[in-house]
């Protein structure tokens, strides 16, 4: 059963639905334990990632991209080749990024780079081969839709079946770390979706889709909202809880790995 508190997903993923099935959940003791050590600031805004940009140039140039992607060296001047290094605060659109398309094209080096993060290196290319005349519009038209607050049942020419906005090349992940990039106010932030954090929660009681790159818009606000709701109670941040769900999956999977290899032996 859902209760509607409003709707939304790129402007502001809450006011939206809270499943009532996930308000019997509890917050581990461990999350608001580690959480309440934890600086947002630090831990969250401050998250630096080693990013190769003539990796990613290199290939934004032979696919005739219009972005050119930009971190800071060592001594945090504003670099454009050779490795650099990008914090979390800096994805949204700003000195590094002063368009969408290079907010999104950052956000992917980003995350893609992040040693923490479930994520295969590849290089995102947006183009929409059906307007090859104009192949950044569907792109484009998809900024905009995360810029707003639609029904989230809205089934408009810009969405897919799964009520995300149409984005070639860009997956639900992906999508959901640039509208948390772009959030510029307006009911609750949206979260990071990660495949870590959705296993860490089922394996805390959640009942929901266990693969985070199928999750529809619908399923992906229940999770926002359980990420707001844990935060609340925790007297955290969202992103900090989130965070913790995926450090908890990690830790489960390397015991289990020494595990495995104590067996071998």
């Amino acid at each position: 059963m859902l209760v509607e508190r409003g709707a939304g997903v790129g402007g502001g993923c809450h006011d939206s639905f809270m499943d009532l099935r996930d308000e019997v959940l509890t917050v581990p003791d461990e999350c608001v334990q580690w959480c309440a050590t934890e600086p947002h600031d630090v831990a969250v805004l401050d998250d630096t990632v080693a990013i190769d940009l003539d990796w990613w140039n290199r290939r934004l140039e032979r696919d005739e991209i219009p972005v050119q992607l930009r971190g800071r060296d060592e001594d945090g001047r504003v670099v454009e080749s050779g490795q650099a290094f990008v914090r979390r605060d800096e994805l949204a659109p700003g000195p590094l990024a002063p368009t969408d398309l290079e907010s999104l094209y950052l956000c992917a080096a980003w995350l893609y780079s992040h040693r923490d993060r479930s994520r295969a290196r590849r290089f995102v290319d947006v183009r929409s081969w059906r307007t090859p005349d104009k192949p950044f519009d569907v792109i484009t038209a998809a900024f905009e839709t995360c810029r707003t607050r639609p029904s989230l049942l809205d089934g408009g020419p810009f969405r897919e079946w799964s009520g995300w906005p149409k984005a070639p090349g860009v997956g639900r992940p992906l999508l959901s770390l640039f509208c948390w990039a772009t959030y510029d106010a307006g009911g609750e932030r949206p979260q990071l979706l990660d495949q870590q954090a959705v296993a860490s929660l089922i394996r805390h009681g959640w009942i929901g889709n266990p693969v985070a790159g199928n999750f529809t818009v619908k399923q992906y606000v229940r999770y926002t909202d359980l990420l707001h709701d844990w935060a609340r109670r925790a007297r955290t941040t969202p992103e900090l809880v989130e965070m913790w769900l995926t450090r908890d999956w990690r830790r489960r999977v390397a015991e289990a790995d020494d595990r495995r290899r104590h067996h071998r032996h």
